[in-house]
């Protein structure tokens, strides 16, 4: 059975993002691995039921403190055998959510941080192509409709060439 809206299986794994912007910045959980530190746009797996843009709020919510609403759909991103939909937040009050953020129901190892907005597409961040974009978009103006992009975690270090 398919998800008509996005021409899915029911099956599929799912993830909601949130993107948080605030002062020219951009709120990423960072990782730090053996290998190296890398980054991920706050969000989780979609519960039975509930939509990626819930989800994205919700996630948000657990892993950082902050209150935010899904403002604009930005990109859907298929990684391998999962979907994963990411969306542009509204914080209640963007002035202070660097101030505000704090790090909630977040593994060992994983950190909060701000990285500033030009940087996104030399820092090794979880979906690659999607940061690539938000920086393109931050400055330009966000997409009318969601991108869809396939991705790969193997070309998290790629630089951006686009």
């Amino acid at each position: 059975m398919t998800d008509a809206r996005q021409g899915l299986a029911r099956d599929v794994p799912r993830r909601g993002g949130a993107v948080v912007l605030a002062r020219g910045r951009m709120l990423l959980i960072r990782y730090a691995p053996e290998d190296g530190h890398k980054y991920f746009i706050p969000g989780g797996g979609v519960e039975p039921g509930e939509a990626p843009s819930v989800t994205a709020e919700r996630e948000l919510a657990e892993e950082t403190g902050l209150i935010a609403t899904a403002e604009r759909p930005l990109a859907v991103v298929r990684n391998s055998d999962r979907v994963e939909h990411y969306y542009l937040m509204r914080l209640g009050n963007p002035e202070h959510a660097e101030q505000r953020a704090a790090p909630g129901d977040l593994s060992p190892g994983q950190q909060l941080e701000w990285v500033d907005v030009a940087l996104l597409p030399s820092t090794p961040v979880w979906p690659k192509r999607l940061a690539w974009r938000i920086t393109e978009w931050s400055t330009n103006g966000w997409p009318d409709r969601p991108v869809e992009l396939d991705d790969s975690i193997r070309d998290l270090h790629a630089p951006c060439d686009w």
